[in-house]
């Protein structure tokens, strides 16, 4: 990863050096939290894999585990750190029941680029969030690598760099493809040599300069990939997984024109962002319905993507001010991948982004989450729920708040018929939270994301994603 990037941290809500100390604190003697390193570890069957081919401990950034078990029974975790160059790092922890877990990397892995494999004996969701500048990432677990990925976003043109980030989690070397769809021009290709359990950073900018870009992955062996960008100045940083098919339909629970939802030290403008990638020979139609938060009617926008190609669409532009706060649902006549992505406020700006959900769920996970107090700030890190409903009757839900102490907090809620439903987290529990995650269960189908803001000074970063549906 780029070695330039201005030193932060969510540790520095509070003076760095007190920080890690007090973070390393609690992590050691959280009672959910099992620290085994001396002993051989004992063996155990896993149910559970989720892997991450993105992490880094190098200076500036700093990389989080969040684990989230809801079942009744503890949980055995074993991570398993796969590094850049090849070798690998054991650590096992365990998880108490119907708890959440906090994994801070970089004291137990230092200076370190990395790919994770996380093992349980209990069905476990996980996410990993880094932080750099003032911004922040977060990504779900990937359940098993593919032979294929794709991506919809991705830009070399200034102010953007980006990279991809490879997993082999293979014990022989794999061969990846990636071929490049681009915005204007025809498909560039690039061969990758992936070495055993081992993962690979592939700078985009040098091999694909000044160039917008949907992403293909072909592999001989079965591996995970995510894709990671950083816009300059302010480094507001932007990262996800690949999806491993396209499908006809995507739904997103969050999208804005205006915002954030908390009072901005510097207000600006708020940019969305959907990115389509078409990955046929073949033109493909699209309609995309934005649903709002506030009492207006469903907008249908209508679109052609050319054959294998990626197109950005300025939604600012397309659907005016009345829809403040919304969601989408995007439906195609043929397989394509879907991305959001939002700027926010006058440079450096912040940024969050989400891959969509293929298909609607009752149940969703969603396993980070905290509002730790920093330096007499009222809200560091407010963190929101956003719930779509695109359904002709309403959703009847239920959120259990599960806390790092293994405490559960049940909270009910409705959303109306075709709307898009927000909530702060801080007003749901009104107490102070080290951590929490949380369960999402509707009566009728939905989708559900998270958004969690950092608050660093004068400056507002944030990061977001589609929860994990119940499988």
């Amino acid at each position: 990863m780029p070695p330039y990037l201005p030193l932060c941290a969510p540790c520095r809500r509070i003076p760095r050096g007190l920080a890690s100390l007090l973070v390393a604190v609690l992590f050691l003697l959280s009672p959910t939290v099992t620290y085994a390193q001396t002993a051989p570890p004992p063996a155990f069957q896993p149910v559970v894999r989720w892997f991450f081919a993105e992490g880094s401990t190098q200076p500036p950034f700093e990389t989080w585990f969040v684990v989230l078990n809801p079942t009744n029974q503890s949980a055995n975790l074993r991570f398993t750190f796969q590094l850049q160059g090849g070798g690998t790092v054991t650590h096992d922890f365990t998880v108490g029941p119907r708890a959440r877990f906090s994994l801070w990397a970089n004291p137990i892995l230092p200076n370190q680029a990395f790919s994770t494999r996380l093992d349980a004996d209990q069905l476990v969701y996980a996410e990993r969030s880094m932080y750099v500048g003032f911004d922040g990432t977060v990504v779900p677990g990937v359940p098993s690598p593919h032979r294929l990925w794709l991506f919809a976003e991705g830009s070399t043109q200034p102010p953007f760099h980006t990279w991809l980030l490879l997993q082999n989690p293979n014990d022989q070397p794999a061969t990846a493809t990636l071929t490049y769809l681009r915005d204007t021009g025809g498909p560039v290709t690039q061969t990758v040599a992936l070495p055993p359990t081992a993962r690979v950073s592939i700078f985009v900018n040098q091999v694909l300069p000044n160039a917008a870009f949907s992403t293909r992955i072909e592999s001989d062996l079965p591996i995970v990939a995510e894709r990671a960008m950083y816009r300059f100045p302010g480094n507001a940083a932007l990262a996800k997984a690949g999806v491993t098919a396209p499908s006809r339909t995507w739904f997103f629970a969050e999208g804005r024109t205006t915002g954030p939802y908390l009072p901005s030290p510097r207000p600006g403008p708020v940019d969305t962002w959907l990115l389509l990638q078409n990955p046929h020979p073949q033109p493909v139609r699209v309609r995309v319905t934005v649903f709002s938060a506030e009492d207006r009617a469903p907008m249908p926008l209508f679109f052609t993507l050319p054959p294998q190609s990626r197109r950005s669409f300025f939604l600012n532009h397309l659907i005016g001010d009345g829809f403040a706060s919304f969601g989408m649902r995007v439906e195609a006549e043929a397989e394509i991948v879907a991305e959001r992505s939002i700027f926010w406020g006058p440079e450096p700006r912040g940024a969050y982004s989400a891959v969509g959900a293929p298909a609607l769920a009752t149940t969703w996970y969603l396993a980070e989450g905290t509002e730790l107090p920093y330096q007499g700030a009222e809200l560091p890190f407010p963190t929101f729920i956003h719930i779509l409903n695109p359904n002709d009757r309403p959703a009847e839900g239920t959120i259990d708040f599960l806390l790092q102490d293994g405490q559960v907090i049940t909270r009910s809620f409705g959303v109306r018929p075709q709307r898009k439903w927000s909530l702060s987290v801080r007003d749901y529990l009104r107490h102070d939270l080290y951590g929490v995650s949380a369960v999402v269960k509707t009566s009728v189908p939905t989708v559900v994301e998270r958004t969690m803001f950092i608050r660093d000074q004068e400056r507002v970063g944030a990061h977001n994603t589609v929860g994990i549906p119940h499988p």
